[in-house]
């Protein structure tokens, strides 16, 4: 499981309600790592084959096609670039990310600057996360990886593409992790509120089993942005984990209070209801 930790991040809150609601039988990686065999597992691979096999709309291929066609007859950069925007855009929409990611390289080839290669980078990020086989997980995530440091060599200063690819050499490389941990936790020395970097370095402990460590990064990540569901999530596992359930009920009714759907609404209240 290369990218466990990410798809919270980034399939957002449903999946992480999922971890912890679901029954556990080893509760020591609120991020999601294989060593959790509950019906969670199955039913976020199911999610996320229903998405991969998303049938294209007679509609969405004529927009493709239009999008193609207009790309190959621009003559400026400009329109290359509205052109291919267009494209990621609706190939994101029927979730094809790795063709999405493919045109958003061919253009930063093109302009090398870095928004084109940030804009790569991150594609790739979402396609890697979504990605169900294991060579395509680990070719996208190192393409991932290369982007952003494209994304440096222009801006050696990019805290995003520093956080991303500390995140990604963790999940490519499971049984040597630390220098991607140490890759996340040097952006946090240069910017002790970066939210994001905060996030994966509460989601890393968490997965060690080390939830003070974890719940102190992410109690500092609803005191920067108190609209991040994950973070309260996370927080809700680590303090049910540390045997803290007042706790518990505060960080869940947090997040009953944010943008989220009725399903996983419904799911809060009855597990706020449970706790004793």
């Amino acid at each position: 499981m290369l990218k466990s930790q990410i798809i919270i991040v980034t399939g957002a809150i449903v999946l992480v309600a999922g971890l912890f609601f679901l029954p556990k039988v080893v509760v020591k990686n609120p991020s999601g790592v294989a060593t959790q065999e509950s019906l969670n597992n199955k039913k976020t691979e199911t999610m996320k084959e229903e998405s991969h096999t998303m049938e294209v709309s007679e509609n969405q291929k004529q927009k493709l096609n239009l999008f193609k066609k207009n790309l190959l007859k621009s003559t400026s950069t400009q329109e290359q670039s509205q052109w291919t925007d267009s494209l990621i855009v609706a190939f994101k929409a029927v979730n094809q990310w790795d063709s999405a990611a493919n045109y958003a390289e061919k253009l930063s080839e093109k302009v090398n600057n870095e928004a084109a290669w940030l804009k790569t980078a991150e594609t790739y990020f979402e396609a890697f996360t979504f990605a169900l086989d294991s060579t395509k997980i680990r070719t996208l995530g190192q393409k991932g990886y290369t982007a952003y440091e494209k994304v440096l060599s222009l801006n050696e200063s990019n805290l995003l593409a520093q956080t991303k690819m500390g995140v990604l050499y963790k999940s490519l490389n499971p049984q040597a992790p630390m220098k991607g941990i140490q890759m996340v936790s040097a952006v946090v020395k240069k910017d002790p509120k970066n939210e994001l970097a905060l996030f994966y370095l509460g989601t890393f402990f968490a997965e060690r089993g080390a939830f003070p460590d974890a719940i102190d990064r992410l109690e500092k990540v609803v005191a920067i942005n108190p609209k991040n569901p994950d973070a309260w999530i996370y927080l809700a596992q680590c303090y049910e984990e540390t045997g803290k359930p007042e706790k518990v009920k505060e960080a869940l009714t947090n997040v009953l209070a944010l943008d989220i759907s009725p399903e996983i609404k419904k799911e809060l209240e009855k597990k706020i209801k449970s706790i004793r």
